[in-house]
């Protein structure tokens, strides 16, 4: 993933990151790494500790806006002694835009210019206002044609009050990253560096679809359909959003291969809430190619034990984010 400035940047001036958005700054090794993630409902907390190549969920809990969910945040940083840990944040998929464009045939050091000016007119606020950063999408082996590369842009002011935020709870932000790239990591932690797998994952107030081969993402798209939905349906209503899903699984996976020409994806994992999650993955299983299971963190992470199943599948993102690794 590039980023728009050589150097370090200090986090807490926004203006001083260079519109940079994915920007990380340099620190003592830890083992101890902090994901936050911000949600439209409310925060989640997680804490994961690595040491010798293990892995172990230390704290995971969601806090529901409404709920004081920042004061309780507040005070589990206390309690769980995470002040001065390092953190990495997560924005919701509501909070930015992710573009797929043409790679500019410009130096390195010109990219970034180069982009602003390309994305300006696809924005509902001014240019100057944005943060953006971008990364690579990988390389077609079957088409030819120019390279591509993802663009995400957020509003400055919008990523100030998640820095002040992050800062009030005694935090070091080490880095701001998407959801997508998130569940990246977590694929990438699960899966290895051999081999595709692609990842269903219907919160409540939205719906993604990604393809990855270990730490490299293929394909991402945003659904519809989330987990509320789902799970306010019955019936037909039910039946026919089942159908739809699966349907927007066999357009990706068909899109990969035609895109890529690297073969079929072998495994999907299925993240929904609980209550339909069987039932989901039944159909997606008997309806496609790829073999369909739900997602497991077993074996990948220690500490599983102690989570209620319900505040896991909310807390994924902040999971990601503490997996990161630069």
């Amino acid at each position: 993933m590039y980023a728009e400035s050589d150097s370090p940047c200090s986090v807490r001036d926004v203006d001083g990151i260079e519109n940079s958005m994915f920007f990380t700054k340099k620190r003592a090794q830890a083992t101890l790494q902090v994901g936050v993630g911000f949600h439209s409902d409310g925060l989640s907390l997680v804490s994961v500790n690595q040491v010798a190549g293990q892995r172990r969920l230390e704290n995971c809990n969601f806090y529901t806006t409404g709920t004081n969910a920042e004061v309780e945040l507040s005070h589990a940083v206390k309690a769980q002694g995470l002040r001065g840990a390092p953190v990495v944040a997560v924005l919701p998929p509501n909070s930015y835009s992710l573009f797929q464009v043409e790679t500019p045939e410009v130096e390195h050091e010109e990219l970034k210019s180069a982009i602003r000016w390309r994305i300006k007119d696809l924005l509902d606020y001014h240019i100057d206002d944005a943060v953006l950063d971008i990364f690579d999408l990988p390389v077609s082996q079957r088409r030819s044609g120019p390279r591509m590369m993802y663009v995400v842009v957020v509003k400055r002011s919008l990523i100030q009050q998640y820095v002040d935020k992050l800062e009030s709870l005694g935090l070091e932000i080490v880095a701001i990253d998407i959801t997508e790239l998130a569940l990246r990591n977590v694929l990438a932690a699960t899966g290895g560096e051999e081999g595709f797998q692609a990842l269903l994952y219907l919160p409540p107030r939205y719906g993604l679809i990604e393809i990855v081969q270990g730490d490299t993402l293929y394909l991402n798209r945003r659904i519809e359909i989330s987990g509320s939905d789902l799970e306010e349906q019955g019936g037909f209503g039910l039946q026919e959003q089942l159908d739809s899903l699966v349907l927007e699984l066999q357009r990706s996976l068909d899109y990969h291969e035609s895109q890529f020409g690297l073969g079929a994806v072998p495994t999907i994992s299925v993240i929904a809430p609980e209550s339909r999650k069987y039932q989901l993955q039944a159909l997606a299983d008997e309806s496609l190619a790829a073999k369909v299971r739900l997602f497991d963190l077993t074996g990948f992470l220690d500490g599983l034990d102690t989570v209620d199943p319900a505040v896991l599948y909310r807390c994924l993102p902040a999971i990601g984010a503490a997996l990161r690794s630069d």
